[in-house]
């Protein structure tokens, strides 16, 4: 009776410990739930769930879903039979609002970076609530909104027919990127998780700056060759978010497993994707870049003649 007792406890705590690797779907959507609600809810602080935008989880998706929709589908039809807009006149201050609005953010993030304490660089605000951190959380909800107005870039993309810009890269850049800082802002905004915006920010200065030249005139010489180092400029900041958010733990940051992984996700498969893109853009086609190059110049020397 002793050993028949034993057996089915032995037997019980046995199944108890293989349960749980044997799931349902219903418990995968709940554990999924869970995470959802422990990282993105619990963890957010009241002041930044009240700010624009953040609270409103199925309207974040849901731009990003009318985004794509209208870029793969609604737009190219839309612009089948149609001659390209001219949206020069619209282009030029909106990219230079960019760059103002990008570079203000740079410089208030790194104003704080450099003069405040050291361990604010660590501090994220589900840990502590001081005014630093908070003000950091508060230019990231700044630099969130920007990502949205920057999905107006694909747009004129389609309404000008530029369908050579409209890259694999593009679209996964500008569709994934304002949902990545969201969930940023709803876990853990301000400290290391700032320094993807601080460095994000000095690229956009860079490359919406060559947007609004080469929205100013026909003479593309230039700007086809500067558009390799806009790439290159992309690229380098993978590099750095990388390095920094590797380093964090030698410097005495508890980084959770959440924005760790977090941002090492973002930076190495962008990192990855501009790879690629820069190999088949500049690289593996330079005879095509070449000609690109002499047709412009051959185009504006005509253009200059008559």
């Amino acid at each position: 009776m002793t050993t028949e007792i034993v057996l089915n406890s032995s037997l019980n705590e046995a199944m108890a410990i293989s349960e749980p690797c044997v799931r349902s779907e219903y418990n995968w959507v709940q554990d999924l739930a869970d995470c959802y609600h422990r990282n993105l809810v619990e963890k957010t602080d009241p002041v930044v769930m009240q700010w624009p935008l953040v609270s409103r989880d199925r309207l974040n998706v849901f731009i990003i879903f009318c985004y794509v929709l209208f870029v793969n589908i609604i737009g190219p039809k839309m612009m089948k039979n149609r001659k390209p807009f001219d949206l020069r006149w619209l282009m030029v201050p909106y990219n230079i609002a960019l760059v103002i609005v990008n570079f203000y953010v740079f410089i208030e993030f790194a104003k704080i970076r450099v003069y405040s304490d050291p361990k604010d660089s660590c501090t994220t605000l589900n840990v502590m609530n001081d005014p630093t951190t908070f003000r950091l959380a508060e230019i990231t909800w700044w630099f969130y909104l920007t990502k949205y107005i920057e999905l107006a870039d694909t747009v004129f993309f389609v309404l000008r027919k530029k369908d050579r810009q409209l890259s694999r890269l593009h679209l996964v850049h500008h569709s994934t990127v304002p949902l990545l800082i969201w969930g940023l802002l709803r876990s853990e905004p301000g400290g290391h998780n700032t320094f993807f915006p601080l460095a994000n920010a000095f690229v956009h200065c860079v490359m919406y700056t060559y947007y609004a030249i080469s929205a100013l005139g026909d003479d593309v010489t230039i700007h086809l060759k500067f558009k390799k180092y806009v790439t290159m400029t992309q690229m380098i900041q993978f590099i750095l978010v990388l390095c920094y958010i590797a380093s964090r733990p030698f410097y005495g940051c508890k980084v959770s497993y959440l924005s760790f992984g977090g941002n090492i996700f973002l930076a190495g498969f962008f990192f990855v994707l501009f790879c690629n893109f820069y190999w088949n853009e500049y690289l593996a086609n330079k005879e095509q870049r070449k000609q690109d190059l002499l047709n412009a110049a051959i185009h504006n020397g005509k253009k200059k003649s008559k």
